[in-house]
């Protein structure tokens, strides 16, 4: 019986799987311009979930009570966050290093 190691030793999540496929983009084909807009709107976009987690948080430590209708889509919003957050980790970092490679490029050819 063959088995797979990989995932006998390393499990992979939803969240590694999709981390890994956005860092596998080639961020080599944007301009500077669409690099620059990507890392602004993924450094915006994580600040606004954090905040939102953190919101919920803390209204769920000071007792804020939560209908029981809404729990669903509470639930469905953290695990949308746990993926989200990564990946545009990930788009941050990478466009923010293209970038940088980019600047680099100009300064030696200039």
């Amino acid at each position: 019986m063959m088995t797979n190691t990989l995932t006998e030793t390393t499990p992979d999540t939803s969240i590694t799987i999709l981390r890994t496929l956005i860092a596998d983009l080639k961020f080599t084909q944007l301009s500077d311009i669409e690099l620059h807009d990507l890392s602004s709107i993924a450094a915006e976009s994580i600040e606004g979930l954090c905040h939102g987690l953190l919101h919920t948080g803390e209204s769920l430590e000071n007792g804020i009570q939560t209908q029981p209708q809404n729990l669903g889509q509470i639930g469905a919003w953290l695990k949308a966050s746990a993926h989200i957050i990564p990946i545009l980790l990930e788009l941050y970092e990478q466009s923010t290093t293209q970038l940088f490679q980019m600047q680099n490029q100009n300064q030696n050819h200039g």
